[in-house]
């Protein structure tokens, strides 16, 4: 049973049965949806209407997951549990120049309580690049707009507040509610961040984020790649998917136990426990004016074979990879060498993580 299937059995309203992981799962594939301006004041118009007309909603979203969103939606609007649900507050900030993609949407699901949800890593170049620095970085703009929108839904609004968001969106929530003010932070219930990327170790002895940490639910698929990023300290629920690699970042892929859980493993794969390892040791070796280095030198690279979206790099590869090495080979000196060494050395320690959990499960 996934996320669509979960809307179809669960019948239970959230007055009668509490917003829960899947719920807020459900909620933040929904904010990648485009609510446009009829969601953008005070959550008045409901998800059954809004999916009376969903290829509206669905333009220009990820056209891998076209298809699922439309039969979410197609759920929705005959659920008694989503479809008076009302959604509100949408906004959309993008920038080139700044690296941002921004967006999010609060939902009231009851009366005095909302839930607020922030838009993950879409298709753009751009909004990769902005994931990466997300991990690299101490705090990126997007971040800081994550706060200021959970402050301004906090002020126009009574009540409980729950946040999430997968990927980006499960950063931006963890973010936003570790530096919230104290009175916003007090009506915060729960914070669930599916597969985000993870934090510089320093925010782990944080007092603000000590204190909001038992409120933080983070999930995670078996294999996870991008959620396993700096996540050293931090606890998180392992969840069964029946995607294959990379693919198990598609919500859709998480698979539901019953009306309240998702179905769980008990630990992530050893390429996703491997992977964590090694990048986090390698990061720990570079200060941020390097990662910054590092981060810009490679998607230079990426775009230099006239991508924009992820989906562009599967059409004409050989010719992609060629103009990709063009661009490397006009790099400066300094970047060269540091892409370079950066794969060597996560490569290297890559097998030598590899080689010693290997080892470890020998001994056992």
């Amino acid at each position: 049973m996934n996320i669509v299937d979960y809307v179809k059995k669960n019948k239970a309203s959230f007055a009668d049965s509490p917003l829960n992981e899947v719920d807020g799962l459900v909620f933040a594939e929904l904010a990648y949806l485009n609510f446009g301006r009829r969601a953008s004041g005070m959550p008045t118009k409901t998800l059954g209407e809004f999916s009376s007309k969903p290829d509206v909603l669905v333009e220009g979203t990820l056209s891998l997951l076209r298809k699922n969103n439309l039969r979410l939606l197609k759920a929705i609007a005959a659920s008694p549990r989503f479809a008076p649900v009302e959604a509100g507050f949408f906004r959309v900030r993008n920038s080139d120049e700044k690296d941002v993609r921004f967006a999010a949407v609060t939902f009231r699901i009851g009366q005095g309580k909302y839930h607020v949800s922030f838009r993950g890593t879409g298709v753009s170049l751009v909004g990769w690049r902005e994931n990466f620095k997300m991990a690299l970085l101490s705090v990126i703009p997007t971040q800081r707009l994550a706060l200021r929108y959970l402050v301004d839904v906090a002020s126009r609004t009574e009540g409980d507040l729950t946040v999430g968001g997968l990927s980006k969106g499960g950063n931006l929530s963890v973010f936003s509610v570790t530096n919230a003010p104290a009175e916003v932070k007090s009506r915060i219930r729960s914070v669930f961040n599916y597969d985000g990327p993870g934090f510089k170790l320093s925010i782990f002895d944080d007092p603000r984020y000590i204190e909001i940490s038992p409120r933080i639910h983070k999930l995670v698929p078996h294999d996870s790649i991008v959620g396993m990023l700096l996540t050293s300290s931090q606890v998180y629920d392992v969840v069964d998917s029946n995607g294959i690699s990379v693919k198990q970042h598609d919500p859709f892929t998480w698979q539901v136990k019953d009306c309240e859980n998702f179905k769980k493993l008990p630990q992530t794969t050893r390429r996703s426990q491997v992977t964590d390892a090694a990048v986090t040791e390698w990061l720990a070796g570079l200060d941020e004016r390097t990662r910054r280095k590092f981060v810009y030198a490679v998607f230079s690279i990426v775009e230099g074979s006239g991508a924009k979206e992820v989906g562009d790099l599967l059409r004409k590869p050989l010719r992609k990879i060629r103009l990709m090495k063009k661009s490397y080979e006009q790099l400066d000196a300094p970047s060269k060498e540091l892409i370079s060494r950066g794969g060597k050395q996560l490569l290297s320690m890559w097998l030598g993580e590899l080689f010693a959990f290997s080892k470890k499960k020998a001994e056992q």
